[in-house]
């Protein structure tokens, strides 16, 4: 299984669950590659990875009633210092209750094996891309 029900960003063999980060979130590029029609989740291998959101995401409510949302994403770039085993996920949260166009809420999350998370924030300057570029895990 290579990685899970995720999209492998890496070359070479099958990797386990375990020796892979998976990214899960409205991603349009990672590394500089375009990602935007593989899904929504995928696998790569430990260390930094750049990744820049998609420009729009959206879904359906497929449990009755339907109904769903399209939201444009802000331009955002986060810089993952990613470890084997970690699963990164960039959420989007809308609120309905401020009426049809809602409020958009971008949340990221570095969540390990044992249930632990932590919450990051986007990248604000190249020199914090640099500096995660440097990182070995």
């Amino acid at each position: 299984m290579r990685g899970g029900d995720s999209h492998p960003l890496y070359p070479g063999p099958e990797r386990s669950r375990a020796e892979v980060a998976r990214l899960i979130g409205p991603i349009g590029e990672v590394d500089g590659q375009d990602v935007s029609r593989l899904g929504k989740a995928f696998s790569l291998l430990p260390g930094c990875h750049v990744a820049k959101l998609a420009s729009k995401t959206g879904a359906i409510n497929t449990l009755g009633g339907g109904g769903g949302y399209v939201a444009n994403l802000p331009p955002a770039l986060y810089a993952f210092r990613m470890q084997a085993g970690h699963t990164y996920e960039i959420q989007v949260v809308i609120d309905p209750i401020t009426g049809p166009t809602g409020t958009l809420t971008l949340r990221a999350w570095d969540r390990d094996e044992h249930g632990g998370a932590n919450e990051l924030s986007p990248a604000t300057s190249t020199a914090q891309i640099d500096e995660c570029m440097k990182w070995r895990p």
